[in-house]
């Protein structure tokens, strides 16, 4: 609190625009044959995510799946944390990340 007596001070959420566009990586259109990597460490992920490993490997032969046990439970808010993550997903030869269940 600052200023007059139960009053405060509150910053706006809105930041400046801008018109920066960054462009996305295409599709990969088969997932066979391709390493999957699965972070965060969710609500009732230890549940979910073999349930979606056993969905991958049903649909798509030959793929590997690195489960989010085996990746670093990292949600870069800073650039360290950014290039570390990166250079976990270069290490494990990462081409699909799956960032989340929905759970």
């Amino acid at each position: 609190m600052s200023g007059i007596a139960g009053s405060y001070k509150v910053f706006s959420p809105i930041t400046e625009s801008t018109n920066q566009k960054t462009r996305l990586a295409p599709p990969i259109p088969d997932l066979s044959g391709k390493t999957i990597c699965a972070i965060r460490h969710t609500f009732r992920a230890d549940e979910t995510f073999p349930m979606i490993e056993a969905l991958f490997r049903e649909r798509y032969k030959a793929i590997k799946f690195i489960p989010n046990t085996e990746m670093p439970d990292l949600r870069p808010t800073n650039v360290a944390e950014e290039a570390e993550l990166t250079r976990v997903l270069k290490e494990k030869e990462c081409d699909v990340l799956l960032a989340g269940n929905g759970a």
